[in-house]
Parts: structure tokens; sequence; C-alpha cells
């Protein structure tokens, strides 16, 4: 998104329309990394270790917090 772009989504677009600008990438993406998360669990599970689905289960608000610090 170019500097221009940005000035007007946060300056002078309407409040709906800029909250659906940027609240659509963000849903697709969570859904996304949902979709991510099932899958690994599913293969996790089918390992018949509980240890490893627990170790995917804690890491999960791990890996969110770094994928935020990260941008």
């Amino acid at each position: 998104m170019r500097e221009k772009d940005n000035t007007y989504l946060f300056e002078r677009m309407p409040v709906p329309a800029a909250v659906r600008t940027m609240a659509v990438p963000t849903v697709l993406g969570q859904l996304i990394i949902l979709v991510y998360n099932m899958a690994d669990t599913f293969f996790l599970g089918r390992t018949g270790d509980p240890y490893m689905v627990a170790a995917a289960s804690l890491i999960l608000p791990v890996f969110k917090i770094n994928s935020k610090d990260s941008r």
C-alpha cells in the first residue's frame, strides 16, 4: 500500500469503510492460521501421544505473540 493510500485510509475514508478495509484481510489471515493449527493438531493427534498435542496447544499463544512482534 502506498503512502498516499494510507493517508486516505486513515484520514479521509469514512470510519465504517476503513474498518471493513482493515478487517477483511485480518479475518482472512486469522482463518488461515486457524485451519493450519487444526490440521497440525489433527496430525499430532494421530500419533497417539497426548504430550505432543498438549505441546502444540501450549505453544500456540507464544506463536501468536511472536508473530505480532515480528511486524
